[in-house]
């Protein structure tokens, strides 16, 4: 197991107690957020097996479903534990649930759909790690550190279980999806004992690496198009993208092939702000917010009611792009 280390958190609960709570139920209902990313995935699949594991040590009959309000990306195909996660559509209400567990949901309206099974069940936890998290639940578990894989990766000690090969290979899709490969600020000296401890357990990190970071051919003409029109103010930093959903119909785009955008031009010299704005199919717009030391992005996204970490951020909001810009910029 990994060392300790000086843990940043609040909340009205422990990881000890939501144990304790997740011991006591017999049906558990896990949530991710909308377009979900391969952190909440990863964690939300690492999770749930942690928590079979665990009944099964303890000798307890536990029902546990998976629900995401959204469709999952497309190098998902390569998981075929992707089946464990049911759509909310397809997914059928059999009576008041014991647990709602939502992870990486810094807010309620990241659920989706899935709000409406929050309602049907008896208590709902929190458990995530975003600096904006509002505390939704009635159980809150927030902690500031690089992915839910390396927070879920506590629950191994906590519960008493061994950390197998496919918990260990999920943690780690989470965490090099939320670092960038180990690329961004929030990687700290505990992140590598934790990535370190699930390679030990069998975590294969070129296969995990290569499926997540993999580029389809539209994917490609996407980057293409935003190097050559993204629009740079050099004043301030910043950079700037807006995608269409009549682009998004012409370069043929699945789910989750807009994945990057933020951080690509973010690569770009001299960038300290980056804005990927993208129309979702309601008219509303998505904005992707990345920056390196002279911004807080989360602050950035607060104006649009979003937000995430310091550096990471996003929001939707029913604003018109140039009213976006706007408001972006009397901010910098």
């Amino acid at each position: 197991m990994v060392e300790n280390y000086k843990r940043h958190f609040k909340g009205n609960v422990t990881l000890e107690e939501i144990a304790e709570k997740i011991k006591e139920a017999k049906s558990i209902v896990l949530t991710a957020h909308i377009s979900p990313d391969g952190d909440a995935l990863g964690s939300i699949l690492a999770f749930y097996f942690m928590i079979k594991a665990f009944s099964k040590k303890e000798n307890l009959e536990k029902k546990v479903s998976i629900v995401i309000a959204d469709e999952l990306p497309k190098y998902m195909k390569h998981f075929e534990e992707r089946e464990l996660i049911k759509n909310y559509d397809e997914f059928k209400v059999e009576g008041m649930s014991d647990l709602f567990i939502s992870l990486d949901c810094a807010n309620q309206e990241r659920y989706g759909k899935s709000v409406e099974i929050k309602k049907l069940c008896k208590e709902s936890i929190n458990i995530d790690h975003h600096v904006s998290n509002t505390e939704h639940a009635d159980f809150n578990y927030v902690e500031d550190i690089c992915s839910m894989g390396e927070l879920v990766h506590q629950f191994i000690e906590i519960f008493g279980i061994e950390l197998s090969k496919k918990m260990a290979e999920f943690m780690y899709l989470g965490i090099i999806n939320d670092t960038g490969n180990f690329r961004h600020d929030n990687v700290t000296e505990h992140t590598f004992e934790v990535c370190a401890d699930l390679m030990r357990a069998g975590a294969n990190n070129h296969k995990i690496a290569n499926i997540i970071f993999a580029m389809s051919v539209e994917k490609m003409n996407l980057f293409g198009d935003v190097y050559k029109n993204s629009v740079i103010d050099f004043e301030k930093g910043f950079i700037y993208y807006y995608l269409s959903q009549k682009q998004i119909k012409e370069f043929n785009l699945k789910k989750g092939e807009t994945d990057g955008v933020a951080e690509i031009m973010l690569k770009i010299d001299g960038m300290e702000l980056s804005l990927f704005a993208r129309e979702e199919v309601d008219g509303t717009i998505k904005g992707s917010l990345r920056c390196n030391d002279k911004y807080n992005v989360n602050e950035i996204a607060s104006i649009f009611n979003g937000g995430g970490h310091v550096k990471a951020a996003g929001f939707k909001t029913d604003l018109p792009f140039e009213e976006i810009l706007k408001k972006i910029s009397e901010k910098l």
